[in-house]
């Protein structure tokens, strides 16, 4: 049975009063689906290299992993006493497989920090597919005293890791002009809100991006910005006062021979418009009840799920807590086979044999549906996400919002040991 130590949490926690609060947090595997595991080794330090610095420079690799998108970070040892464990001085791609399995990943990132002259150092990064048993890719950089501390790291790491995994390194955009107060969104996303220095939007993808900026009182603005990796972007956006005389494009600019349009032609107009803005109020209206039922379903069938997934994740931890006295490792010494206190393993009968084996294969049989469990139940909560979002959050075209209207905000969590989501609803 392969990598049956798995961890899956689940909390879930209701405030009463003016509003409540759900969040879920999901560990271990449990939303990895297809994602490739990576975990992160505490990097090997050369001669005269101070350990504060390879601890600094692991932490950070690991935590902008953890931010990465396409990667699931899991818990990772030390290089050193990886290759101790498993026996992997030259760093056998055939050991440093099996040192992965036993971590429960299929890609491993590590390296060495040495020692460049007097005020500098010698970064080699290696990131390791266990699956098929080669580097995948790599990278050696020099790294002065400067830079191997505190916020100085955040860049070179990120130029690493861009380097290790072919992702193109993001990138910040700076608002400049508009409302101070309005909303800054891009691509849909919102982004924070104008400032008296405008607003800084930092770890932005490459690419092609929307940007909207929203207030009461003004008409929304658009603009496409295109940026490239690790690029850096001024963008100058106004907004014009709702009702204030706008500059008029050429086309609708009203020559000599073209008559003006009469007042009371212009009010005859108003009713109609009046009526088609209510057909549209009335028919969101229709459909955001219909989205609140839908989502306060789709919320029961994932918690639903979830629960399920939390039954067999319990099975699945009391198979391995049963299955723990039979474990063997390496000794420490180097030589023969130990169990998990560095004792000898204990004997086994055929009767001891077949238990095993079939504690085994209902382990695996467990992890399945505990996987199954989770993914129905992700399924069924991002869907719900997205009722919440049209029967509490949007509002139809022309309507004024209403202070007291409920409303629903979902935000991703990541942590080195899971990923999840943390709603929260106001009543």
């Amino acid at each position: 049975m392969k990598n049956l130590r798995s961890r899956a949490y689940f909390l879930f926690s209701l405030a009463a009063g003016t509003g409540a609060a759900a969040t879920f947090v999901f560990g271990g595997h449990a939303l990895a689906g297809d994602t490739p595991t990576v975990a992160v080794l505490g990097l090997e330090a050369g001669d005269g290299v101070p350990d504060s610095v390879t601890v600094g420079i692991t932490d950070a690799l690991r935590q902008r992993m953890s931010m990465l998108p396409g990667y699931h970070l899991v818990q990772g040892r030390d290089l050193v006493e990886v290759k101790l464990v498993f026996s992997c001085p030259d760093e056998a791609p055939a050991c440093m497989s099996q040192a992965a399995k036993s971590l429960g990943t299929s890609r491993l990132l590590f390296g060495t920090v040495k020692k460049a002259g007097s005020d500098a150092y010698n970064v080699t990064l290696k990131l390791f597919d266990a699956d098929k048993e080669v580097v995948e890719s790599w990278t050696a950089d020099q790294l002065s005293h400067a830079q191997s501390t505190g916020p100085a790291l955040r860049a070179p790491v990120q130029k690493w890791i861009a380097t290790l995994t072919g992702q193109s390194l993001p990138g910040t955009l700076h608002m400049q002009g508009g409302v101070m107060g309005a909303t800054v969104a891009v691509d849909g996303v919102s982004a924070g809100v104008m400032g008296a220095s405008g607003l800084t939007i930092t770890n932005v993808a490459a690419g092609k991006h929307e940007i909207t900026v929203t207030k009461a009182g003004y008409a929304p603005a658009k603009k496409s910005v295109i940026l490239a990796s690790g690029d850096t972007r001024e963008v100058a956006i106004e907004l014009a006062a709702e009702g204030s005389a706008a500059v008029p494009m050429p086309a609708e600019t009203p020559s000599a021979e073209t008559p003006a349009v009469e007042p009371a032609a212009t009010a005859a107009t108003q009713p109609a418009e009046t009526a088609r803005e209510g057909l549209t109020s009335s028919v969101s209206d229709g459909h955001r009840v219909g989205y609140k039922v839908a989502a306060w379903l789709s919320l029961a069938g994932g918690l639903a799920g979830v629960g399920v997934g939390i039954y067999y994740s319990y099975l699945v931890i009391d198979a391995n807590s049963r299955l723990d006295p039979y474990r063997t490792f390496p000794c420490p010494s180097g030589t023969g086979i130990c169990d998990k206190n560095g004792n000898p393993p204990r004997p086994r009968d055929q009767s001891t044999s077949d238990w095993i084996t079939k504690t085994r294969s209902l382990g695996d049989d467990y992890q399945i549906y505990q996987w199954i469990g989770y993914g129905v139940g992700a399924a069924f909560l991002a869907t719900s996400a997205v009722f919440f979002y049209y029967g509490y959050m949007s509002h139809p075209s022309g309507a004024t919002a209403d202070a007291r209207r409920s409303s629903f905000q979902l935000a991703p969590v990541v942590s080195p040991d899971g990923v999840g989501a943390m709603a929260f609803m106001t009543f």
